[in-house]
């Protein structure tokens, strides 16, 4: 599927297929230590994943009973979606640790109601969606519920807590962005960052808009603002390799970072492009912007244009016009000549 990671005593990389999701190439899990071992994520609850992952772990020398503890780097149900198998396989209790901002996003509640309320149909309507993307955004949802169970009791974790084991020690970074309690895990002895969705080698990860401010450590949080200064902070890291949560390894974080940023700019100059001179709500710049988007990413590209609107309103370089529903927006003072 994908290369193989470099070798390491202590680390090893558990590579799960992604069946229908193949924009983002593998689900990587990762064993740390040399017995009892720490597992980074736990991959969806795809058919077959749960014994691909037992096989691997057996290919390495562990079983689940050998598993002291599970962190996850972020809440979304690729990453947590087969913790409770996990542990109901282990037998015993295991302590799971998530930042305190993607707890919320474990729990049954919200899987079985958060995941589509009236919080969300207030977004598309301000987004001004069509109703058949409504219809087949909220399906999607629902489908999605069957890739996780749900997790909870899990422990807060925050920025500069620690976890240490046989050949390991992690520092918690958080890196919020792609959510609100993404973290990254940084092993200084070997120099891997251990990055989740926050930077990926093939593509672009989104600043995924929060809807549910409200339960969030900082209401006033914004993705993309935010996603940018957490890159700020890997920056500041002596990193040999990124490991993601999804790819192949990173080699070369500087340059991938590079490479982020010039999307971001030429994202926003795209967007100032559409809503120079015109008020355009954001299912308009939508089509504008990804005519071909599939049904599957259309939640996405809405998140990203909205993400990067609250950018370019907090530079004073666009204003929402109208409030709506649809909220309306449009450029403001002389603007920069668009992206080629």
């Amino acid at each position: 599927m994908i290369s193989a990671f470099p070798p390491f005593g202590a680390i090893h990389a558990i590579v799960l297929p992604v069946p229908g999701f193949g924009n983002l190439l593998t689900s990587n899990i990762y064993v740390l230590g040399t017995g009892p071992v720490t597992l980074i994520d736990t991959g969806p609850k795809f058919p077959g994943a749960f014994e691909n992952i037992e096989k691997q772990l057996l290919e390495i020398g562990f079983c689940f009973q050998d598993i002291e503890r599970i962190i996850l780097t972020h809440g979304h149900i690729d990453h947590f979606g087969l913790t409770g198998k996990i542990i109901e396989a282990a037998g015993r209790p295991i302590p799971c640790h998530l930042h305190r901002d993607d707890i919320w996003r474990t729990s049954g509640q919200y899987i079985r109601h958060g995941f589509w309320g009236e919080e969300v149909l207030e977004f598309t309507r301000m987004a001004g969606m069509p109703r058949d993307a409504v219809e087949r955004m909220k399906r999607r949802s629902a489908f999605f519920k069957n890739f996780c169970d749900p997790l909870e009791e899990a422990i807060p974790m925050d920025r500069g807590d620690t976890f240490s084991g046989p050949g390991f020690e992690l520092r918690v970074v958080h890196t919020p962005g792609h959510s609100p309690g993404s973290c990254c895990l940084y092993e200084s002895r070997s120099r891997v960052l251990f990055c989740g969705d926050h930077i990926i080698k093939h593509i672009t990860p989104n600043p995924i808009m929060e809807i549910h401010r409200s339960l969030l450590s900082d209401p006033g949080y914004q993705s993309l603002i935010s996603y940018e200064d957490s890159l700020k902070k890997v920056e500041e890291l002596d990193i040999c390799y990124a490991f993601s949560g999804h790819g192949e390894y990173i080699d070369d974080v500087p340059g991938l970072l590079l490479r982020y940023r010039e999307h971001h700019e030429s994202r926003k100059r795209q967007i100032l492009h559409h809503i120079q001179d015109i008020d355009r709500p954001i299912s308009h710049l939508v089509q504008e912007l990804f005519p071909d988007i599939p049904e599957s990413e259309i939640f996405l590209a809405v998140s990203e244009v909205y993400a990067h609107l609250e950018v370019l309103i907090g530079e004073g370089r666009a204003r929402m016009s109208t409030a709506g529903p649809p909220a309306l927006f449009r450029a403001s003072g002389v603007q920069p000549a668009p992206a080629g």
